[in-house]
C-alpha cells in the first residue's frame, strides 16, 4: 500500500500552483486516501465557551496548542486525528450575527482563512478543512457573549477530487458511501467559498480507532486562466 505525506514543516508552504502530476496519484486512476482513526467531532474541543464577544477582538489561544506531534510525543495536533485537515464548527452561547474569522492552514503548510457567521446556538458548519490553527478575530455581538470551537465530521482532502467510488471501516466496504462536497472552482477563492480541493463526510462513525480509508477519483484539469490542478486552486487568505 503506497503511503503519502500527512505531515510537512510547518514553516513551509508545500502548495504546488497548476500540479498536474504526483508521484502518489496514477493519472486518470482512482486514488485510495487512508485517512486514519479519526477522532470523534467535538463541539467545544479547539475553543470552550471564550472569550467574550461583547466588544470585537481576536486570540491565538486554544483549548490544546498546534505543536507538531512528530517531534513531541505529548502535544496534541489540530484536528485531533491524522489526516488532511478537518471542518469546522462554531456556535455561540445567545443571539448573535456576529462574523468569526479564522486563520490556519491546510496540511501542505498553506494559510488559509475562513469567516463564520453566527447564528445564535445553532452551530455553524464550516466548509474548509484545516490542519493547524493560528488565530481567530470576531467583530462585536453588541451583548456579552462566548463563543466554542469545535471539529465536524467533515474531513479534508489530500488532492482536488471528483467523485468518491467507495468507503472502508476497519478493512470492510460500507455500502453506502459518505457525501464528497466537490472542489470549489472560484478563482480567487473567498473567505466563504468551498474547499478547493474537495471535502469527504463519512457515512461511517468517526470514534478515534476505527481506521477509515475511501477510494476518489482525483482531478489535476487547470482552468481557462491555467490555475488549478491536484492541490486545487490556491486557498483564500486575510
Amino acid at each position: 500500500m503506497r503511503r503519502f505525506g500527512k505531515y510537512y514543516a510547518r514553516r513551509n508552504n508545500n502548495y504546488v500552483p497548476a500540479m498536474g502530476y504526483s508521484a502518489d496519484v496514477v493519472h486518470n486512476a482512482p486514488h485510495r486516501v487512508n485517512f486514519g482513526a479519526v477522532a470523534l467531532a467535538n463541539t467545544t474541543l479547539i475553543v470552550a465557551t471564550s472569550p467574550d464577544i461583547n466588544a470585537a477582538g481576536s486570540s491565538t489561544t486554544f483549548v490544546n496548542d498546534n505543536t507538531d506531534p512528530v517531534v513531541a510525543a505529548t502535544a496534541v495536533e489540530f484536528p485531533y486525528g491524522p489526516g488532511f485537515g478537518r471542518c469546522l464548527q462554531l456556535v455561540c452561547s445567545g443571539t448573535s450575527t456576529a462574523v468569526v474569522t479564522v486563520n490556519g492552514t491546510d496540511y501542505l503548510g498553506q494559510p488559509m482563512t475562513e469567516s463564520f457567521t453566527l447564528t445564535g446556538i445553532t452551530p455553524v458548519i464550516g466548509v474548509k478543512a484545516f490542519k493547524y490553527l493560528t488565530s481567530y478575530s470576531w467583530t462585536a455581538s453588541g451583548a456579552s457573549r462566548t463563543i466554542s470551537i469545535g471539529t465536524t465530521d467533515k474531513l479534508g482532502l489530500p488532492f482536488r477530487m471528483t467523485q468518491v467510488l467507495g468507503e472502508t471501516l476497519d478493512g470492510v466496504n460500507v455500502a453506502t458511501l459518505g457525501t464528497l462536497v466537490t472542489p470549489n472552482l472560484t478563482d480567487p477563492q473567498t473567505a466563504t467559498t468551498t474547499d478547493p480541493r474537495g471535502t469527504y463526510d463519512p457515512q461511517s462513525t468517526l470514534n478515534g480507532t476505527a481506521y477509515l480509508s475511501a477510494i476518489f477519483m482525483p482531478n489535476g484539469n487547470l482552468n481557462a486562466s491555467g490555475n488549478g490542478g491536484l492541490h486545487g486552486l490556491a486557498h483564500y487568505r486575510a
